[in-house]
């Protein structure tokens, strides 16, 4: 009977040690789940290692599925909102009013983050003094304190005349809890390897801690860097503006009757404009034109006379002997 008993107790003590070691083989694998990961080495520096293995310690080391979660029933967790604004505006003067917004930016403890300045190469409205000045364009993005957002906007509003204002919020609070718990987890982890990396008893052991640290560290360093980021969006605003120049629309009278007046003595007066210019454009070459026709034209006309003159006395010559020929006493007609 005593030994029955002894077997019996030594069955029932190795079934409690096997349970045991499973435990703690769990609450190790449960670090990895904690941190949202699958880190295939886990088995592998455990089972290294299995004299390292504590009852109780893995328990106490291996955080929760949920850390980092906020409880329904005890802690809000705070939203986190990334906010940002778009205007769109014409003033008089755009350089201007683009060191204006910078300037704005600086003192509601902002920066700005890009800038662009264009022109269209058109001169602008106005005088002949003005003919230098052309049609400028500028874009400035700038980051402001998300708790000043709507006095900047109003700040910069007061600029020039608003031709569209937008404000958009994202809600990122989701992904920064995620973060923050993914965060905690991997922390946890990476102290656990670090106190089973000093009680490490042979080269192999100490190459698959390290290995491990290593990777977790890198995952760390990645997800520390992504919550700064949403940190820096939440808590500093993005704004772009955008500026144009005014547009000037000319007006235009009514016509009537001093309008058509006016209208027709400029068109009076333009016609003659053109008359004088056209007989001044003409005038060298009919002086040229004259020179060379008067002369010709004396010619011409002398020639012609000459001519006539010709055939009048050939005429009068032929009549006069025809005459003596026909006359009776003439000593032709016998």
């Amino acid at each position: 009977m005593p030994a029955h008993r002894t077997t019996t107790r030594t069955i029932v003590l190795g079934a409690i040690g096997l349970l045991t070691l499973g435990g703690l083989l769990a609450g190790c694998g449960s670090v990895s789940d904690a941190s949202y990961d699958t880190y295939p080495a886990d088995a592998m520096v455990e089972e290294a290692m299995p004299d390292m293995m504590v009852e109780g310690e893995m328990a106490a080391e291996a955080p929760r599925a949920d850390d980092g979660y906020p409880s329904s029933g005890t802690v809000q967790q705070e939203r986190q909102v990334i906010r940002t604004g778009y205007v769109s505006m014409r003033v008089e003067d755009v350089p201007a009013s683009a060191a204006e917004v910078r300037g704005l930016a600086a003192g509601f403890g902002g920066i700005v983050t890009d800038e662009s300045l264009t022109s269209d190469g058109s001169p602008t409205a106005g005088g002949p003094d003005e003919v230098e000045a052309y049609n400028s364009y500028a874009t400035v993005t700038v980051q402001v304190p998300a708790d000043r957002l709507e006095e900047f906007l109003t700040s910069v509003s007061d600029l020039g005349s608003v031709d569209s204002r937008t404000v958009s919020a994202q809600d990122v609070t989701l992904q920064v809890v995620d973060l923050d718990a993914r965060i905690d987890a991997l922390t946890t982890s990476i102290t656990r390897l670090e106190e089973l990396l000093a009680r490490a008893q042979n080269v192999e052991d100490l190459l698959a801690i390290e290995t491990e640290l290593s990777r977790r560290q890198a995952d760390l360093d990645a997800l520390q860097a992504q919550r700064t980021w949403l940190g820096e969006q939440v808590a500093m605003s993005t704004v772009t503006v955008s500026l144009s120049p005014v547009t000037r629309i000319s007006t235009s009278e009514a016509p009537g009757f001093l309008s058509g007046l006016e209208s027709g003595w400029s068109a009076l007066v333009t016609t003659i404009g053109a008359l004088l210019t056209m007989a001044g454009f003409l005038l060298p070459f009919l002086i040229i034109l004259a020179i060379i026709a008067v002369p010709v034209t004396i010619v011409t006309v002398r020639l012609a006379q000459r001519g006539r003159r010709v055939r009048e006395w050939t005429s009068g010559t032929s009549g006069a002997d025809a005459d003596v020929s026909s006359s009776p006493e003439s000593p032709l007609s016998s």
